[in-house]
């Protein structure tokens, strides 16, 4: 087998153990089968359960949707700001980790109080998780940015824009990438945790009304 077909060989070799797995742990009654559907029976009522979960599956990705992007553009502007300064990040860096390290959903009763139970709440907790990994990030991709580059893209003529795109971004781009991903994360989560505990709808909320009726 050529070398390029070995990892998709592993790849499929695992999730059909994986399969196989499931489907003995529940045959032999390794699990009850209340509590863990075989893989046939799962796939007999895929098709059934998938149509109910898309109305709930469009509201979640609603959702998500407005709170990453509006966490991800606010932490942009913000962090960029904040990083045009040292004595600036000095000063908020150590306060904006410390948001990333407190647990939020200790503080869902106040955002329950504030925006009450609709989907206010959803977007904006979902927001502000996707917003502190994401502004630390953006501060910390700013310390990429050598200043020795700079001074000599300025030498060559470039101005403040050409600097920008040429090479201040690029240096900055692999940890703002890393900070979409954990945002990305973060705001996914908090979406489904807000909807998991409060809402009615969404794919919270159907996945905690199929617990409730096994």
């Amino acid at each position: 087998m050529p070398n390029r077909h070995l990892p998709l060989a592993i790849r499929t070799a695992f999730i059909v153990l994986l399969v196989l797995l499931w489907d003995s742990s529940v045959r032999f009654g390794w699990i009850d089968s209340l509590f863990l559907a075989s893989p046939v029976h799962t796939a007999e009522k895929f098709a059934a359960t998938t149509r109910t979960a898309l109305p709930h599956l469009y509201a979640t990705l609603t959702a998500f949707t407005v709170a990453f992007v509006s966490g991800v553009l606010l932490a942009a502007v913000l962090g960029f700001a904040i990083s045009l300064s040292g004595y600036t990040y000095k000063v908020f860096m150590p306060l904006l980790v410390l948001g990333v390290t407190i647990p939020k959903v200790t503080l869902l009763p106040l955002f329950v109080l504030w925006f009450g139970i609709e989907k206010t709440t959803i977007i904006v907790y979902g927001m502000l998780s996707a917003f502190f990994p994401m502004i630390v990030n953006v501060m910390a991709a700013s310390l990429e940015v050598k200043p020795n580059q700079v001074v000599l893209a300025r030498a060559m003529g470039c101005g403040k824009v050409r600097t920008f795109a040429k090479v201040i971004f690029p240096a900055m781009l692999p940890v703002l990438s890393s900070g979409c991903f954990y945002a990305c994360n973060a705001a996914l989560m908090g979406v489904f945790i807000v909807e998991l505990a409060l809402s009615r709808f969404g794919m919270g909320a159907l996945v905690h009304d199929l617990a409730m009726t096994f």
